[in-house]
């Protein structure tokens, strides 16, 4: 049974086409790592999943066609959505945050709670604590949380290793193997592929906005996945690249600046890459 499914997928900045002609589909306890350079189209494409983009073409939930749909529509069809950059409430407590989650999620406060708190102990600890006072990796955990309390049937992650130590990017990956056990589909964006392809049962690679390759990560392999798509390095000092030659070179951002990068170009009529290789220029 085919829990999420999206079909000729295409989101619109302005004049220029961030996403185009993306399909998957994501059955119950399956993982699903969408990859790729920045600017590919990642996150924009998780977004309109949750209704957060305008878009075209169709996103299916357990059949209905969700598409153009306001994102709490979409959320009460069981799709939680973790967005790049945490977004908790730093004045509120751990404790409140989580019942933020809860609202219009109909469940008994209490149950999710507990639910909540089992599966990542450290912010029992920290109920009472306001969310701002956590570390990077204990804010991490309580926005997945705050997600995992509305009982999803889709989770939509997006770079959510994004600034964190290794140590705890284990951890969090560790609860992501746990969801599939209990039956959630999980799309995520992730840049930190060695942990991504040990819990994803299918690897989506996209390419300046489209579907470049669909595989098991057995079937792509870590070496076609990191260094054809994510960079796979510098070049060797003895070995330089000519300067004429088209490079890709892998760059860790913030979901918000990726954003701005494409509305910017969108502004100026051109591509992230173009935007990007004439400010370098300059």
């Amino acid at each position: 049974m085919t829990l999420l499914q999206v079909q000729g997928l295409q989101v619109r900045y302005g004049g220029v086409v961030a996403v185009r002609d993306v399909s998957f589909s994501v059955r119950p306890g399956e993982v699903l790592a969408m990859l790729g350079a920045n600017g590919a189209g990642k996150t924009s494409t998780l977004r309109a999943v949750s209704g957060l983009e305008r878009c075209s073409g169709h996103v299916l939930v357990d059949g209905t066609d969700v598409t153009g749909w306001a994102p709490e529509r979409v959320a009460r069809l069981g799709v939680a959505h973790v967005p790049a950059g945490r977004g908790v409430f730093g004045s509120l407590t751990v404790h409140d945050n989580l019942v933020m989650g809860l609202y219009g999620a109909g469940r008994p406060t209490d149950s999710a709670l507990d639910e909540a708190y089992e599966t990542f102990p450290a912010l029992k600890e920290k109920r009472a604590a306001a969310a701002g006072t956590l570390s990077g990796g204990q804010q991490q955990q309580l926005a997945v949380a705050r997600a995992l309390v509305q009982q999803p049937r889709v989770l939509l992650l997006d770079e959510m290793s994004m600034g964190l130590s290794p140590i705890v990017v284990q951890d969090l990956f560790a609860v992501v193997a746990q969801l599939k056990q209990r039956g959630i589909a999980v799309v995520m964006v992730e840049q930190f592929v060695g942990e991504a392809l040990k819990v994803a049962d299918t690897v989506v690679l996209l390419e300046q906005g489209s579907v470049a390759r669909t595989g098991t990560p057995a079937e792509l392999g870590v070496a076609e996945i990191s260094g054809a798509y994510l960079g796979g390095g510098l070049p060797a000092v003895d070995s330089p690249v000519p300067d004429h030659a088209v490079e890709r070179l892998s760059v860790r951002l913030r979901g918000d600046q990726v954003r701005a990068l494409e509305r910017a170009a969108a502004e100026q009529g051109t591509t992230v890459d173009e935007l990007v290789a004439k400010a370098v220029s300059s």
